[in-house]
């Protein structure tokens, strides 16, 4: 019989080195917790006016500032305070915008004008004034009762007493306030809209509620005048 194979043949030679084992995966650290991204004033107060005048004051709340803003509410609740506090702020610093844009003429007449026009321009582009002033508070600002006082003076100097002068001021102002409160109030509905009934159609044709509020103030100014010289 020929030999039996060894049962075992001489080890084949180990490789050299035995291949490295790569390095597991360094497990991401846990994230940490940091502080609350810090918040001004102004920019919670230029949220909340985007807010109020896109959705209205109802709408405003620290949950919908947080969202907007890219924080937590109790962030903005710790920043600005009750939400009353807030509403006050969105109010005056919008009106003292405003009240910034004054040129006053001499004429008595167009010191009312300027005054009715652009107080209807605050209102209209910022319907947050106009809802908080329906529903919740006089329009307090920084100068609100300079420009008041200013307005006050040209109707004196028209004829007027103080008395009459103060309560002619409030005449104009109201008349602003309804006409820019039905203007924004209606809006874009067609329902609305003052051409859609018979008799505004028949005389007017297109009704322009530009025309209807340089009408109005004209009126108003006439009367103011006849009175004066009584």
């Amino acid at each position: 019989m020929p030999d039996a194979e060894p049962a075992a043949a001489a080890a084949e030679p180990a490789s050299a080195e035995p291949e490295a084992a790569e390095p597991a995966a360094a497990e991401p650290e846990p994230r940490r917790r940091g502080r609350p991204r810090a918040l001004t004033r102004d920019q919670i107060v230029d949220a909340a006016t985007v807010i109020a005048n896109e959705d209205g004051l109802d709408r405003l709340s620290f949950r919908a500032l947080g969202q907007a803003l890219g924080v937590a509410p109790m962030t903005v609740h710790r920043t600005i305070g009750g939400l009353d506090d807030l509403h006050a702020e969105l109010v005056r610093r919008t009106v003292d915008e405003f009240t910034d844009t004054f040129v006053w003429p001499e004429d008595w007449r167009d010191v009312v004008r300027v005054f009715a026009t652009t107080f209807r321009d605050l209102l209209v582009r910022h319907p947050l004034v106009l809802e908080s002033h329906s529903s919740r508070a006089p329009l307090a600002s920084t100068e609100s009762d300079a420009v008041a006082a200013t307005v006050v003076r040209a109707l004196c100097s028209a004829g007027l007493s103080e008395t009459e002068a103060m309560y002619a001021f409030f005449v104009v102002y109201d008349f602003v306030v309804g006409h820019t409160a039905v203007q924004v109030g209606r809006g874009d509905s067609e329902a609305g809209r003052p051409e859609r009934h018979r008799l505004v159609s028949e005389i007017l044709g297109q009704h322009s509620y530009e025309a209807r509020f340089t009408m109005g103030l004209d009126v108003l100014l006439d009367g103011i005048a006849a009175r004066a010289v009584r």
